[in-house]
């Protein structure tokens, strides 16, 4: 199934599984976040606020008692100005201790126990001004000593103490129920911790499976087509590719299998018309040294003849044509063999076109590796930035554009890809047109040899008409001679013209021999 899946929804499918797990760990951490703020807030409300100023208010209450004392002592001793300065800091200590601990019970707390505490210490404050502190500052205010001690001894220190217990209590449940907000914010931590830690571990199990997958979808059918290739261009066309793939590799390797065919045809077209022409080459050597030898034996017979000159002249003109034709049926043919070579030679630089495109291919292949190498610790620093994200969790958009980034140049890369394969599949269109051309060029070959070898006929025949006719006269030798000398020399020509197709198509059976076919094609 994997094999089958293209690139491009396996890449897509990866992103998409990454980009879920950097939403559900950025909800995750967002969600902490949220609670650990609330918890804090809560904190900070409770312990930070309500508790320092109500603190703040008892302080300056306890301050005021004590500096009633001294201010008390103060008149005992007859400072009545110093009392009276510091009665009258007094009631400025108490009114600001008042309106202190008034705004911090008005403010009121979330939890009900708190609120049941809170009340009894607004109860016992209320007690504590109308029995302790009215009646001290009024005593204060009239320099009446004797009636602050008897409201110390009556009623203040009751009333106070009352006052101090509430206030313990209320303290001793804002301290529990500070370390329960502390408990609850570590144990949210902890739990968040665990969830980033599976979260990380899930990641890094996908990476692998993701690492895993990628190699056997672009890594095993790469390493195969670039085997096959390999082969192809050592001239080893016996090798087929049929390994499964995905949608681009099966279409890769489908050009790359229909190319190979293509090029063996080729060779083994090239190869029959070789062997064809090596044959023709052969068959016309042995009539250039059959006709070498009549012609030998014509001008033997030129010195014992001596009659019927009128056709002797005819024949040996008729010979002369027809040699002379000869001469140029070899050097058509001697030129087409050519051209045939200038055709597989340019069979062979379309071949190494192939393999240059091929190159490429391997080039942008390694490119899309390094993509998807880019992609993974993308990834992995994102789910990192997800374990440190902040407040607002920044950075997460910059790795988002990195990946999306990342996943459009593999796209490009893919389109590339696409595009090397129709470049090869020109090239092999082009390389079978080629083959063809050649095909069409030795068959004009054979046609020129048939042609050559009819013409050599009649040279026999004629050379035949000659004898007979020699055997009739004996006029002329000395013109007949000559004649005989020509002709000679042109099946010299035509024997050199013969030797060298025979050479060529020995080269050209060569060249082909370098390629390996299979045992059914070979």
């Amino acid at each position: 199934m994997l094999k089958t899946l293209s690139i491009r929804t396996g890449l897509l499918s990866l992103l998409a599984v990454m980009t879920l797990l950097l939403l559900i760990v950025s909800g995750i951490g967002i969600y902490a976040l949220t609670q650990s703020s609330a918890s804090l807030q809560r904190i900070n409300h409770l312990q930070g606020e309500q508790m320092v100023q109500l603190n703040a208010g008892y302080t300056l209450i306890l301050r005021a008692r004590n500096e009633a004392g001294q201010a008390v002592r103060m008149m005992e001793v007859g400072l009545l100005d110093d009392a009276a300065r510091a009665v009258k800091t007094i009631n400025q200590e108490v009114a600001l201790a008042q309106k202190t601990l008034k705004d911090v019970i008005g403010s009121g707390v979330a939890d009900e126990q708190g609120q049941k505490l809170l009340d009894n210490v607004a109860a016992s404050l209320a007690v504590y001004n109308q029995q302790g502190i009215s009646p001290m500052l009024k005593a204060l205010n009239e320099q009446s000593a004797d009636s602050y001690y008897d409201l110390l001894g009556n009623k203040l220190v009751p009333v106070a103490k009352q006052f101090d217990n509430d206030m313990q209590a209320f303290q001793a449940w804002s301290e529990a129920r500070g370390k329960a907000e502390v408990s609850a914010v570590q144990a949210s931590k902890t739990r968040v911790l665990i969830l980033i830690i599976v979260a990380a571990l899930l990641t890094a199990g996908i990476i692998v499976l993701a690492w895993l997958v990628l190699r056997h979808m672009l890594l095993e059918p790469l390493s195969a087509s670039i085997a096959q290739l390999e082969h192809v261009a050592a001239g080893d066309l016996t090798h087929t590719l049929n390994a499964p793939a995905s949608q681009e590799f099966n279409r890769l390797n489908a050009a790359i299998e229909g190319m190979r065919q293509s090029l063996m045809d080729s060779v083994l077209r090239v190869r029959d018309a070789s062997s064809q022409i090596d044959t023709g080459s052969r068959e016309l050597t042995a009539g250039n040294m059959n006709l070498a030898q009549r012609t030998e034996s014509t001008a033997t017979s030129l010195e014992q003849t001596a009659a019927s000159m009128e056709e002797i002249t005819a024949t040996v003109k008729l010979n002369a044509d027809n040699a002379e034709q000869a001469h140029q049926l070899a050097k058509s043919v001697s030129d087409t063999a050519d051209h045939g070579s200038e055709m597989v030679c340019y069979v062979i630089e379309k071949m190494r076109d192939i393999s240059g495109s091929s190159a490429r291919i391997a080039d942008i292949l390694s490119v899309i590796d390094g993509i998807a190498f880019q992609t993974n610790i993308l990834a992995l620093n994102a789910s990192v930035e997800a374990a440190r994200a902040g407040e607002q969790g920044r950075g997460f958009a910059v790795v988002a554009g990195e990946v999306r980034n990342l996943a459009s140049r593999s796209a490009d890369a893919a389109k590339e890809i696409r595009s090397l394969i129709s470049d090869s599949q020109t090239h092999v269109n082009e390389g079978s047109e080629l083959a063809q051309q050649a095909g069409e060029t030795m068959d004009e070959i054979a046609t020129e040899v048939l042609r050559m070898t009819k013409l050599m006929r009649e040279i026999a025949t004629a050379s035949q008409e000659q004898s007979r006719g020699i055997e009739q006269v004996n006029i002329a030798v000395n013109q007949m001679d000559e004649t005989a000398q020509q002709n000679a020399a042109l099946v010299q020509q035509s024997s050199a013209a013969t030797r060298s197709l025979e050479e060529q198509s020995r080269e050209l059976m060569e060249a082909m021999a370098s390629f390996k076919l299979t045992t059914q094609t070979a």
